[in-house]
């Protein structure tokens, strides 16, 4: 799973949990998500600039704004592997919340917001 961290200071990712909880919800939302110049390896590293943590930012501003999480408890995507899957809207929020305080940070910091893929 991918997780993510301001660079150069990686010593805090445990604390933070910046990761997605389950691979379900990394599919789910890298399609939402990947708005960097460079798309997020899932296998890779991928650098995100101030100017990418921007654009992050304000993608994931206009999912929690648009009060579609907050509509139902769960909801169902095709998932490319294992059909139709049901996810918790509360994860995918919380997921959200926390790639966006990440961002802030990043942007804030001028610093790079860094995907490491496994």
């Amino acid at each position: 799973m991918i997780d993510w961290r301001i660079s150069p200071d990686f010593a805090t990712i445990k604390e933070r949990e910046w990761f997605f909880p389950s691979f379900d919800i990394q599919e789910y939302l890298l399609p939402q998500i990947n708005v960097g110049k460079a798309l997020i390896d899932e296998y890779g590293d991928t650098h995100f600039t101030e100017e990418d943590c921007a654009r992050l930012k304000g993608n994931i501003e206009y999912l929690i704004d648009s009060r579609i999480l907050d509509r139902k408890a769960d909801i169902q995507f095709d998932s490319f592997e294992k059909g139709l899957v049901t996810l918790s809207c509360a994860e995918i929020k919380n997921c959200l919340l926390k790639l966006h305080e990440a961002a802030d940070q990043a942007f804030n910091q001028r610093a790079t917001l860094v995907f490491y893929g496994d």
